[in-house]
């Protein structure tokens, strides 16, 4: 099986400094191409590549960005199908960097954070033929970074939903 999930998140940031008018706009994008292979039926245990790109501004200031890329192994499992549909539960953990860059007074600023992570998630494949799928899965993450510089560290917790599509080559995907 190989595929890939992407998302997109365009939003406003949910905090806002003291005294300011406006709040932090942001837009996040990411693409995670996979392969993985079938070791019994309906069980693939596979390889997950992350790239994040994420832009924000904070009222009139120079943007700022953060690039992460993460990698690590999964687990799915595809439960019985229900027509053309192919439900599915995930899981996975690995690791990755990341660098933010912003400015403060003016002067450049780049930050670097090694990252761990670990997820679950629930889906269904759409298939639209024998080998095609269109997927949607909505995951948990857990991430926990480590400043590289200050050993300074601090955990997220997200929930997303991804879309994507999967190619299926002589697979164990049987009823």
């Amino acid at each position: 099986m190989v595929g890939a999930s992407s998302s997109v998140d365009l939003g406003f940031s949910s905090q806002k400094y003291q005294g300011s008018a406006d709040a932090t706009k942001y837009i996040t994008i990411d693409v995670n191409p996979r392969a993985a292979y079938f070791i019994m039926n309906r069980l693939a245990v596979g390889g997950d590549l992350g790239y994040y790109l994420s832009r924000s501004r904070y009222d009139d200031e120079d943007p700022s960005s953060t690039n992460t890329f993460l990698i690590g192994p999964f687990v799915r499992y595809y439960y019985k199908s229900i027509a053309f549909v192919r439900p599915f539960a995930e899981f996975k953990i690995g690791g990755g960097t990341s660098a933010n860059k912003y400015f403060i007074v003016g002067t450049p600023t780049k930050i670097r954070h090694n990252i761990l992570y670990t997820g679950a998630g629930v889906g269904a494949a759409f298939f639209l033929a024998e080998n095609f799928a269109l997927e949607g899965m909505l995951g948990y993450i857990f991430e926990h970074q480590n400043n590289t510089e200050t050993d300074l560290s601090h955990n997220s917790h997200d929930v997303m939903l991804s879309f994507g599509f999967s190619f299926f080559f002589n697979s164990l995907l049987q009823e």
